[in-house]
């Protein structure tokens, strides 16, 4: 077996007795490293700030389309208007805690993550939350 790890040694290496890896070696492989970390963490930076615009979007539309079927359901051509609010249950009863067929609910929680503001016609006039929060 000796004769083989001396050849094994002599082919890789070029001289016997030597081993492990050169400093050349490791500095390739710790720069490859070093780029692909680099473009990992490029990549992931920007999905926190995406999700949080996406999800005040999709609350937005949510409150936004219940709004508007709670007007239609009514009959209303005017309600109270919300001012800074995410308790659902005020000033327009958008959330029940109890729905029946006369009084269904709009939206899915009694309070909102963020905060809304709209006008008499039951249109969103301004969202409090994060930077990024547009009306669309």
């Amino acid at each position: 077996m000796q004769g083989f790890y001396g050849w094994l040694n002599k082919n890789l290496r070029g001289r016997k007795g030597q081993q492990g890896f050169t400093l050349i070696e490791l500095l390739v492989v710790v720069t490859i490293l070093g780029i692909l970390a680099a473009i990992v963490t490029l990549s992931l930076v920007g999905l926190t700030t995406n999700a949080n615009v996406q999800a005040c979007n999709a609350e937005y539309k949510t409150v936004q389309a219940a709004l508007d079927a709670y007007m239609a359901n009514n009959n209303l051509d005017t309600i109270a208007a919300g001012s800074n609010t995410n308790d659902m249950t005020t000033p327009v009863a958008l959330f029940n805690p109890n729905p029946s067929g006369t009084s269904p609910n709009y939206t899915r929680n009694g309070t909102t993550q963020f905060k809304y503001d709209w006008d008499a016609h039951g249109k969103i006039i301004n969202i409090h939350g994060p930077s990024g929060c547009v009306i669309k």
